[in-house]
C-alpha cells in the first residue's frame, strides 16, 4: 500500500510536469514557427518540382524542334521535286497536294506545341521566382519566430526541468515493475493512476464489480476494464 501511494504522490508531481511541456509546445509563437517551418518545406519541395517539370519541357522543347526541323526539311524536299517533276496527271497531283497537306499540318501542330512549351516555361520561370521569394520570405520568420520562442521558453523550461527534478526525487521512492507499469499505461492513458471512489474508477467513472473491489482493498494491482487505468484505493 505504501508504494501504491508513493506511486500516487509520483504521478501528482509527473502530472504536474507534462502540464509545463504541454503548455510550452502549446505556446502560440512555437505554433507559428512549427506552421512557418511546415511551410518552407512546402515551397522547398515545390520548387524543386518545378526544377523537375521546367527541365523536362526543355527536353521535350529540343525533341520539337528537332523534327520539327525534319518535317520542314520533308516540305522543302517536296517543293523541289515538284519543281524538278512536276505530276503528269490529276491523281499524281492530288497524291502530292496531301503530301505538302499533310507535312505543313505536322509542321503546324509542332509549332503550337513549342508555343505552349515556351509560354508554360514562362509561367513556370514567374512562379519559380515567387516561391523562392515566399521561402526567403518565410526563412526571415522562422528565424525571428525561432529567437522569440527560445527566449519565451527561457523561463517555462526552467520551471519544467525544476518540476521534472522534484518528480524524479519521488519517482526512485517507486518499485521499478510498478514504474514500468505505471509507464507503459501513460502511453496509452495519462494519467495512469486512478483512485478508486464510491466503488467506481475515478478515471472513467466505471463501476467495478465485488471481486475487483475486494481485490483492490485487500492491496492487489488491478487494472480497469474499462481505460486500463491502475486503480489504487
Amino acid at each position: 500500500m505504501e508504494q501504491f501511494e508513493a506511486l500516487w504522490l509520483f504521478q501528482a508531481e509527473d502530472m504536474k510536469a507534462d502540464a509545463i511541456a504541454s503548455a510550452i509546445k502549446r505556446s502560440p509563437t512555437r505554433q507559428k514557427l512549427e506552421k512557418t517551418r511546415d511551410l518552407i518545406l512546402e515551397r522547398q519541395k515545390q520548387y524543386k518540382q518545378i526544377e523537375s517539370d521546367t527541365a523536362a519541357m526543355v527536353d521535350r522543347k529540343d525533341i520539337i524542334t528537332q523534327a520539327l526541323d525534319h518535317s520542314q526539311a520533308q516540305l522543302t524536299q517536296l517543293r523541289e521535286r515538284f519543281e524538278k517533276d512536276p505530276p503528269q496527271t490529276a491523281e499524281n497531283v492530288r497524291s502530292m497536294m496531301a503530301e505538302v497537306g499533310k507535312c505543313r499540318e505536322t509542321i503546324r501542330q509542332y509549332e503550337l506545341e513549342i508555343n505552349r512549351i515556351v509560354k508554360e516555361s514562362a509561367a513556370n520561370d514567374k512562379l519559380q521566382r515567387s516561391v523562392r521569394l515566399e521561402a526567403a520570405n518565410a526563412k526571415k520568420q522562422f528565424d525571428q519566430l525561432k529567437a522569440d520562442y527560445e527566449e519565451e521558453s527561457k523561463s517555462k523550461k526552467t520551471e519544467l526541468d525544476a518540476q521534472r527534478a522534484k518528480a524524479k526525487e519521488l519517482e526512485d521512492k517507486v518499485e521499478p515493475s510498478l514504474l514500468e507499469e505505471y509507464n507503459t499505461i501513460k502511453r496509452r492513458i495519462s494519467p495512469p493512476v486512478a483512485r478508486l471512489t464510491h466503488g467506481q474508477c475515478s478515471g472513467c467513472n466505471t463501476s467495478l464489480p465485488s471481486a475487483i473491489l475486494s481485490r483492490i482493498k485487500g492491496g492487489a494491482l488491478v487494472e480497469c476494464e474499462t481505460c486500463g487505468r491502475m486503480i489504487i484505493q
